[in-house]
């Protein structure tokens, strides 16, 4: 976790890790499936808003990312979108990304 900056209100701007899936995740051909990160808080006391993704790795050859959402303040969704003619599993504990929130 790194602080980006400190507002005026006492706010941050904070980049955050975030890793999973806690198990894996098997995305058909032709489909999409969720795919839960875990964002790290660190010293971050309570997240805000989320602002962006900034970084995302570790997703297999055959699948990309359709879309985030944050069901919770600490999960990242990504909605994982498999375009190749075969199911691709995402490996548990392999997708790690950064996440810019405000917290406090």
């Amino acid at each position: 976790m790194s602080v980006e900056a400190l507002l005026a209100t006492g706010e941050k701007l904070a980049l955050l890790n975030a890793s999973g899936p806690d198990s894996d995740v098997t995305v058909a051909s032709g489909s999409t499936a969720n795919v839960d990160l875990t964002i790290s808080r660190g010293p971050v006391s309570k997240i805000l808003e989320h602002l962006a993704v900034k970084e995302l790795s570790g997703l297999p050859t055959g699948v990309v990312p359709a879309g985030f959402s944050y069901p919770n303040s600490t999960t990242l969704r990504i909605v994982a979108y498999n375009p190749t003619t075969a199911a691709v599993t995402v490996t548990s504990g392999s997708v790690s990304a950064k996440v810019l929130v405000k917290a406090l």
